[in-house]
């Protein structure tokens, strides 16, 4: 598979332009209103008040990328498939499994009901974004690595 340039450019402004989608639950808007619905936030205030640490090190992570495939440093493969790993544990899987209960049986994990209750707190805009971002996360995996194969 061949990444082009201007895919990974694609779905980098995709999966900022989705960070604006609501994405989660403001804990203080749902105190004041009770309804899921009237206090949604975006993605960015998701990242600036729910996962801060995981947020920076995913920004230095990407200017580290950045820096390595303009000084075509042979390390960035590297950086790139941490950087893919922190995003795809770190702000999907981290954060979904986090709502499930401890204790519960596997069948109740997977069951509609829970689904249902996740959809309630996050919504398609968390869903949507964590897609498109995973889906760069591997485009930038992939074209660092074919991008130092070209290279040597």
């Amino acid at each position: 598979m061949k990444v082009k340039l201007w895919q990974l450019i694609l779905a980098f402004v995709v999966w900022v332009g989705l960070m604006f989608l609501p994405a989660t639950v403001n804990q203080d808007k749902v105190a004041r209103t009770f309804d899921f619905s009237k206090s949604r936030a975006n993605y960015f205030y998701f990242l600036g008040t729910q996962e801060q640490v995981t947020s920076v090190i995913l920004v230095l992570l990407f200017i580290i990328i950045i820096i390595g495939i303009l000084r075509k440093w042979q390390s960035t493969k590297y950086f790139s498939l941490s950087f893919m790993v922190v995003y795809g544990y770190g702000m999907f899987l981290n954060v979904v499994l986090s709502r499930i209960p401890e204790g519960v049986p596997l069948k109740f994990a997977l069951s509609l009901e829970m689904f249902e209750g996740l959809w309630r707190i996050f919504g398609l805009g968390f869903f949507l974004t964590s897609l498109v971002g995973i889906v760069f996360a591997i485009l930038l995996f992939v074209y660092v690595l074919k991008f130092k194969k070209d290279m040597v």
